[in-house]
């Protein structure tokens, strides 16, 4: 099994050995290939803008085809004007092309997958290292600098949560708190799907979105308290995955699914961009929480659930998972205080999964408005 460098840019990206990531030498590096690469390939340089987390976001990528398909698990958060006075968030992105034919070559080879997060000894500078990917963030200057050598063999996770670690760290930053959970949206009520692995969330996102209703997560979800003691979910990407042999659920969806490389990626992802654009949100006021999990049963069910028991369903999946590890106390109350604030509910899924969506809207109709 062949696999990508360990050394670039000027230092080391082991996870196995963080004291020697020099991160202020890797960003200054990498910033510095960026603008060459751009300098170089003007007619390949694409702008975009967006809102992350209510936040402004400037985008920009080198590479037409890298700017293609990187794009579209953001595009519901695109806007049409340059942001004002400055973005909070400066992303640039280019093709690592002198990388790439000797990546392709390795992953006809198997390219397994591998991962390292580093970090800098004063907690400035994160990077990450993927098979196809380096990326570094600068939490001072709120700026993400990275290259992925692109081609039509990427690892999917790669392609569909793209800068992943970085941009969850990037929110959390900002008081935008990032849980693990899915979330969807009837009529401007948002209602959250938690629950541990398996328990049906991204299954019950997909038929709630293919039944009409408002889509926003699967899995991450960026958390907002506003000042009245409301709570606001944002979405962050639009791409779900979804176990290979589950797509057979969803029949519509078959013709948009990339299908991941066996031994190393059993699921394959939908960009949702691609098949319903018109429903995919932004934010939602969350307006209820459904802890889910999977019965023995035809039709889905719901009843109250304590307060106790969804602090304990939302509490691991979303303080346990890097980078919410830190958040620590802060973390759990605002977890806390979602709890406190809106009605909770065990969702029971059946067998019958085109009548969740029915359940869910029988569920938001005991809510306030």
């Amino acid at each position: 099994m062949q696999e990508i460098d360990r050394s670039r840019f000027g230092t080391t990206w082991d996870s196995e050995n963080l004291e020697e990531f020099n991160g202020e030498i890797a960003f200054g590096i990498m910033r510095a290939e960026f603008e060459e690469a751009a300098a170089k390939n003007p007619s390949h340089v694409r702008e975009f803008y967006y809102m992350f987390g209510g936040q402004s976001v400037r985008l920009r990528i080198v590479g037409r085809e890298l700017a293609e398909h990187m794009g579209r698990p953001f595009s519901h958060l695109q806007t049409n004007r340059p942001c004002s006075p400055a973005p909070q968030l400066t992303i640039d992105l280019w093709d690592d092309e002198t990388n790439r034919d000797r990546l392709i070559a390795a992953t006809e080879n198997d390219l397994g997958w591998t991962e390292a997060t580093v970090q800098s000894t004063d907690d400035r500078f994160i990077g990450q290292r993927l098979p196809h990917t380096f990326s570094c963030l600068d939490r001072e200057t709120n700026h993400i600098i990275a290259t992925i050598a692109w081609h039509d063999r990427i690892f999917i996770y790669e392609r569909a949560k793209p800068l992943a670690r970085l941009l969850l760290n990037w929110h959390n930053d900002q008081d935008i708190q990032v849980i693990h959970t899915g979330l969807v949206a009837r009529d401007g009520k948002g209602v959250v799907f938690a629950g541990k692995s398996g328990s049906g969330k991204s299954t019950s996102s997909l038929a709630c979105i293919c039944a009409g209703f408002g889509y926003l997560s699967e899995d991450y979800v960026g958390l907002e308290c506003r000042a009245d003691g409301s709570f606001v979910g944002y979405s962050l990407y639009n791409s779900v995955f979804l176990e290979t042999n589950h797509l057979a659920r969803f029949t519509e969806l078959i013709p948009y699914a990339i299908k991941g490389r066996p031994p190393h990626e059993l699921k394959s992802v939908i960009i949702l961009s691609q098949v319903f654009p018109e429903r995919l949100k932004p934010f939602v006021p969350i307006r209820a929480l459904a802890l889910l999990r999977v019965a023995d049963i035809p039709k889905p069910r719901f009843r109250r659930a304590s307060k106790g028991e969804a602090l304990l369903a939302l509490g691991p999946s979303s303080l346990l998972q890097i980078p919410n590890r830190g958040l620590g106390v802060r973390g759990f109350n605002k977890l806390a205080q979602l709890v406190e604030r809106v009605p909770c509910f065990w969702l029971e899924v059946g067998s019958d999964l085109g009548a969740t969506p029915n359940c869910v809207e029988e569920l938001l109709a005991q809510v306030s408005p």
